[in-house]
C-alpha cells in the first residue's frame, strides 16, 4: 500500500515551485520584509482553499471511485490545469471582461495594473456569481438525497423524507425552483432579474449534465461515469467550478494581488485533488459510511451560505469552511462505532 505522504508529493513539490515564485515576486516588488510577507499571504489563501473545498474532495472522490485508472489520471493532470488555470486565473479574468466590456487583454491589464479596480468589478459580480454556483450545487444536492435511497439514515427524519421525493415528477427542479423564487423575492427589484437569469445557468448547466449522463446509460454519476469517463470528468470540473467561485471572491478579503490569489489558491486546489485521490485509494468512503453523506449535507450549508451572500449577509469563507469541516467531521465521528 502506497503511504499517505506519496499521495502529496506532486502537491508538495509543485507547491513548492509556487511558493518559491512568490517570494522571487515579493522580493522583486519589495525585497526580502515583502517577500516574507507575500509567502505567508499565499500560505494563508492555500490554508483557506483546503479548508472550503474539503467537502468538494469527499464528493469528488465518490464519483472518482467509479472512474478507470485512465480517467483518475486525466483528473489529476489535465484537471489539475482547468482547476488551476481555468478557474483561478481565467474565470475572474472572463468576468471582469464580461462585466467591464473589455477584451480579456484588457482584463488582464486591469487585474494587473488596477488591483483596486479588478476588486471592485468581480465584487460588484457577486450576486451573478453566487446564483450560479449555488443553483448548481443544490440540483447536485437534491439529486443526491432524492435518488439515493438507503436503509440506514444519517439524519433520520430529513432524508428519508426527502428520499420520498423520487416518486414526484421533476421534484429536483420544483425545489429548486422554489427555493430560488423564494430568494429572488427577498432581493431589491433591480437585482432580480440578474439573479434569476445566473440561476438559470446554474441549472442549465446541471440539466445538460444530467443529460448526457442519462445518454450514456448512467442512473446516477457514479454509474455514468464508469461507463464514460468523460461525463465523469466533466461533471468533476463543473463541480469544482462552482465550489470555487465564492473561494476566488473570498481571496480578496486577504489580498487583492491577481498574482498572489492565483498562486495561493492554486496550491489549495492542488491539495484538494491529492487528497480527493487519497480518500479514493485508502477506500475512505466504505470505511467511514456517513463521510459521503455528510459532505452532501456540508455542501447543503455551503449553498445556504451561498444565497445568503447573495442577499447581503456575508457569513464569510472561513466560517463556510469551518462549517463544512465541523459537519464532515461529526461524519467521520459517527461513523467510527460502524466501523469492522
Amino acid at each position: 500500500m502506497r503511504s499517505t505522504f506519496s499521495y502529496f508529493r506532486g502537491s508538495l513539490a509543485l507547491g513548492a515551485v509556487a511558493l518559491a515564485a512568490v517570494a522571487c515576486y515579493g522580493h522583486a516588488r519589495g525585497g526580502v520584509e515583502q517577500a516574507g510577507a507575500f509567502l505567508l499571504t499565499a500560505a494563508v489563501l492555500a490554508a483557506l482553499e483546503i479548508s472550503v473545498s474539503f467537502d468538494n474532495a469527499v464528493v469528488n472522490a465518490g464519483v472518482l471511485k467509479a472512474m478507470s485508472p485512465r480517467w483518475r489520471r486525466a483528473f489529476m493532470t489535465v484537471g489539475i490545469a482547468v482547476a488551476v488555470f481555468g478557474m483561478r486565473i481565467l474565470f475572474p479574468l472572463l468576468i471582469v471582461s464580461t462585466a467591464g466590456g473589455v477584451s480579456l487583454a484588457d482584463a488582464f491589464d486591469v487585474a494587473t495594473e488596477q488591483p483596486e479596480r479588478y476588486q471592485r468589478i468581480l465584487h460588484d459580480s457577486h450576486l451573478v456569481i453566487m446564483g450560479f454556483g449555488a443553483t448548481f450545487l443544490l440540483m447536485v444536492v437534491i439529486e443526491y438525497f432524492v435518488q439515493h435511497e438507503r436503509d440506514e439514515h444519517w439524519v433520520p427524519v430529513v432524508e428519508p423524507l426527502l428520499a420520498r421525493l423520487d416518486s414526484v415528477e421533476n421534484a429536483q427542479s420544483l425545489v429548486t425552483v422554489l427555493l430560488v423564487a423564494i430568494v429572488a423575492a427577498l432581493l431589491p427589484a433591480g437585482q432580480r432579474m440578474a439573479f434569476v437569469s445566473s440561476c438559470f445557468w446554474g441549472y442549465v448547466a446541471f440539466m445538460v449534465l444530467h443529460m448526457f449522463k442519462q445518454l450514456f446509460g448512467g442512473v446516477d454519476i457514479q454509474t455514468a461515469a464508469a461507463r464514460n469517463g468523460l461525463i465523469g470528468f466533466v461533471y468533476l470540473e463543473v463541480l469544482d467550478a462552482s465550489f470555487s467561485m465564492d473561494g476566488v471572491i473570498a481571496a480578496f478579503a486577504i489580498t487583492n494581488d491577481f498574482w498572489l490569489i492565483a498562486a495561493g489558491l492554486g496550491v489549495g486546489a492542488l491539495f484538494v485533488r491529492s487528497l480527493t485521490l487519497y480518500l479514493v485509494e485508502r477506500d475512505m468512503m466504505g470505511r467511514f459510511k456517513y463521510l459521503e453523506v455528510s459532505a452532501f449535507w456540508a455542501i447543503a450549508a455551503l449553498v445556504a451560505v451561498m444565497f445568503a451572500a447573495a442577499l447581503g449577509v456575508e457569513l464569510g469563507e472561513v466560517t463556510a469552511g469551518l462549517l463544512s469541516i465541523a459537519i464532515i467531521g461529526l461524519g467521520l465521528l459517527t461513523s467510527l462505532p460502524a466501523r469492522e
